[in-house]
């Protein structure tokens, strides 16, 4: 289910950057973000290693930035609805160090 809904931030992301302009990109943005959360916040948390445990909550923040993205298409203010890419890169760079650094844990 996470794979699905990286997807659809993705292809939701991904649209409006090169120009197109349908309305239901923010609504199915915002349904990815939300199913992320959402399966972010239900994985399990490794129960030893505290920097396990750190890295992979760190992906719940994540996630909680892909909202805050998500809120900023839905504000009717021009400097938060061109702030919402700057969420998302933010929300991307932990998820990829968290994903890389646990990565790295598991194959030692």
């Amino acid at each position: 289910m996470l794979c699905l809904a990286m997807l659809v931030l993705l292809v939701a992301a991904f649209l409006p950057i090169v120009g197109v302009k349908w309305e239901w990109l923010r609504w199915a943005f915002a349904a990815g973000a939300v199913v992320t959360l959402v399966c972010q916040v239900l994985s399990p948390v490794p129960a030893q290693g505290l920097r396990e445990r750190r890295l992979s909550r760190m992906n719940v923040w994540s996630a909680i930035m892909y909202c805050v993205s998500a809120a900023c298409l839905f504000v009717h203010d021009d400097a938060m609805q061109r702030s919402w890419v700057a969420f998302l890169l933010a929300g991307a760079v932990l998820q990829i160090y968290a994903t890389m650094m646990l990565s790295k844990l598991h194959d030692k």
